[in-house]
């Protein structure tokens, strides 16, 4: 009757499994009880005393196994039914043991027949267990185990369809059991629907796990391999589908498929975990991916918690085309306020899959790619509330582009210091020390006609700030420009500010500006700026000579930089501009003379002027003759006044005359709410003049209806009308 005693240590077996989560067996190592229980499968208990009472025998049998420290006596009747069956009805007393308990009650319906020793109905109960398992919410639970199965007595293999598992409050577990004696025994314990105990323990252990939505198909084995030698305990739990989403939605999980294997020597405390997750769908805040593409490995080799609840590991990551991480790390009082230290690695050879699904996805840098060499090495220490992280970063060979700018060639080393929220995102920390310093540097730096060559400048990271240190001055097509004072507050948090100087000297426009356009001048100007989250603003101006005359630039501002909404704009004056190149440059016709222009309170949203207040007129006495060609007043007057020139005289002078002069040209134009209004600034006996004829010959163009307004998008056609571009 040994066999019986099987089904005693099966129960054992689940609750010192469990215990996995939180080690209280008097400082034994976990799963060494376990080990011992299956061994005692195999172990031939010595008959004390067997008496014949006519309809049945009473038993008695001595269990002694000194290697695990476990004795006691199985005690119990057996009675004949009829034919082959038999009842067993006894007790087992726990004289030593690893578990604690009073009699342990143990009965079963058998019956002998083809070499096959049937159980029905068995049940195994043990009352009050003195066992604490908090993390699975077991306090002296008591523990059933019933079913029905089947052992082969000469081979001595055994299977259990129908094995019923409870353990104090848990859900019942529905299993089956399955025991080879080949090589060196191997038992594995299949849990049918484990979600429900999966559900319990996530309760338990991690409730703010409790109130996530969650859904998939899940299955649970348990193992023990080799055990009469070297016993090796396995847990394997598959999931497919498998769907959660947190309460606030800042975590999404779909139809993932994967399992998570770990097994440990029974005779030590070495855990080796394999997780694999090989489709489905992932969300954090901003940061998605898809893991049917880029599949995930890790492997865990770990000590289990001692008796102060402190457990060291050591991990490695492959994902694929995002790279390999390393980690080892010791984690602290692990199941009441857990903290952790350790370092961590990380190497991709191909930035393009981590750059876009950490940088450019989730910041929607639509357009830019990334290319090149990236490692990581850090050492990490920390509670739930607060993480430090301290380490460097280097990139080699990398490049960055977008449209026609791009940076190659980057190469840089930046140690970093950072400080992590309960979130594991950047905070700013004032008890954060300062980072020391790194250096990047770029073989070139390309956007539009502009490339500057071999430009490298130190810096320093932390989640306080970002330092820059001597900026090297760019050399710019004749000219130059110096950044200095560079300095980013909290850069990783919205309350972030970069600030700084910037100092342009001589800088030729023409390579500058657009073929549309062809701008001749030079700026040159000082600029300090304060960048933040939702506004730029500056003080100081921009100067230089722009088609003969001065230009001046101030009042440089924008509001919502990083939004699609963003608005931008600034105040332009210029005096004495030679207005023949500038209307050559903008095709409208030939214009001479000079011109004061003043455009204030510009602003740009979505790529086009919002609104603005333009002043624009000849400069008298500047000593340049003012002519104007047909096609020009022309030009003007469709913009003036929707019209362009008409009538049989004007078909006359445009046989003799391309050119007139002119008295004086002004205009007044003013945008505000998509509304355009446009005055013209020579104003005399109640006529307003936006072209004004000299007294003997000339053309005269009037706003012959000054309180007129269009929409914005009638001048721009008015506009494309006269100046294709």
């Amino acid at each position: 009757m040994d066999q019986i005693s099987f089904f005693f240590w099966v129960s054992l077996l689940f609750s010192e499994t469990s215990a996995v989560y939180k080690h209280q067996m008097n400082s034994r190592p976990i799963f060494i009880s376990a080990y011992l229980m299956l061994l005692l499968i195999f172990t031939l208990t010595q008959p004390a005393a067997a008496k014949d009472h006519g309809f049945g025998l009473n038993w008695q049998f001595s269990v002694d196994f000194p290697q695990a420290g476990i004795a006691g006596e199985l005690t119990g009747y057996i009675e004949h039914l009829h034919g082959t069956k038999f009842k067993f009805s006894g007790k087992y007393l726990n004289k030593k043991g690893p578990v604690k308990s009073g009699p342990i009650a143990v009965n079963s319906i058998f019956e002998l027949g083809d070499g096959i020793l049937k159980l029905n109905r068995f049940t195994l109960a043990i009352s009050k267990a003195e066992i604490d398992i908090p993390q699975l919410g077991l306090y002296s639970p008591d523990l059933t185990v019933s079913g029905n199965g089947a052992i082969n007595p000469v081979s001595g293999a055994a299977h259990f369809n129908e094995l019923h598992i409870k353990a104090g409050s848990l859900p019942e577990l529905h299993t089956r059991l399955e025991y080879s004696p080949e090589k060196n025994g191997n038992c594995r314990l299949k849990i049918k629907n484990p979600l429900p105990l999966l559900d319990r323990i996530i309760a338990l252990n991690f409730p703010a796990f409790e109130n996530w939505d969650k859904d998939g198909q899940f299955s649970l084995d348990v193992a023990l391999r080799n055990i009469q030698n070297s016993a090796e305990a396995e847990l394997k739990l598959g999931f497919t589908s498998l769907s959660a989403a947190s309460p606030d939605g800042m975590t999404l999980l779909d139809s993932l498929d994967g399992t998570i294997n770990a097994s440990f020597p029974v005779a030590n405390n070495q855990l080796n975990l394999n997780i694999d997750i090989n489709a489905g769908e992932a969300l954090y805040d901003r940061f998605y991916v898809n893991l049917t593409n880029y599949p995930l490995q890790m492997e865990v080799q770990s000590i289990l918690p001692d008796k102060t609840d402190s457990l060291k590991f050591n991990g490695l990551v492959n994902w694929k085309e995002m790279g390999e991480l390393k980690v080892k790390a010791l984690l602290n009082d692990l199941f009441n306020v857990p903290s952790f230290s350790g370092k961590a690695e990380y190497y991709t050879a191909n930035l393009a899959a981590p750059f876009k699904t950490f940088a450019i996805d989730p910041f929607s840098l639509e357009g830019l790619d990334g290319s090149g060499t990236f490692s990581l090495r850090c050492a990490f220490n920390g509670t739930k509330q607060r993480t430090v992280l301290t380490g460097d970063m280097r990139f080699e060979n990398c490049t960055v582009s977008k449209d026609e700018a791009a940076f190659s060639g980057i190469n840089a080393y930046l140690p970093f210091m950072l400080s992590l929220n309960d979130k594991f995102l950047p905070q700013a920390d004032i008890t954060l020390p300062y980072s020391p310093s790194g250096m990047i540097s770029f073989d070139e730096i390309k956007a539009g006609k502009l490339t500057i060559e071999n430009f490298a400048f130190p810096i320093s990271v932390s989640s306080n700030s970002i330092e820059f240190g001597i900026i090297p001055v760019i050399g710019i097509d004749g000219g130059s420009l110096h950044f200095s004072d560079l300095k980013m507050r909290h850069p990783f948090n919205d309350d972030f500010a970069l600030n700084g100087k910037i100092i342009a000297r001589d800088i030729d426009l023409l390579p500058l500006s657009p073929e549309s356009l062809p701008i001749h001048g030079q700026l040159s100007g000082d600029l300090k700026f304060w960048l933040l989250k939702d506004h730029l603003s500056t003080t100081g101006k921009l100067f230089g000579k722009v088609y003969g005359g001065d230009m001046t630039i101030d009042e440089i501002f924008a509001e919502n930089p990083f939004e699609d909404s963003r608005q931008y704009g600034a105040d332009f004056k210029f005096r004495h501009l030679d207005l023949e190149p500038l209307s050559q440059a903008l095709d409208i016709g030939r214009i001479t003379g000079r011109m004061d222009l003043d455009l204030n309170e510009l602003v740009i949203a979505y790529n086009q002027p919002a609104s603005f207040h333009l002043l624009a007129k000849t400069t008298p006495g500047s000593g340049k003759s003012g002519d104007i060609s047909l096609k020009a007043v022309n030009t003007l007057s469709v913009i003036g006044t929707g019209s362009g020139l008409t009538g049989a005289g004007v078909g006359m002078f445009s046989q003799f005359f391309k050119e007139f002069g002119y008295a004086g040209l002004g205009l007044e134009c003013t945008l505000d709410d998509d509304i355009f209004k446009i005055r013209g600034l020579i104003r005399e006996d109640g006529i307003e003049y936006i072209i004004k004829r000299p007294p003997l010959f000339g053309i005269n163009v009037i706003n012959s209806n000054p309180e007129n307004l269009i929409s914005f998008s009638d001048m721009l056609k008015r506009l494309k009308r006269v100046i294709g571009n």
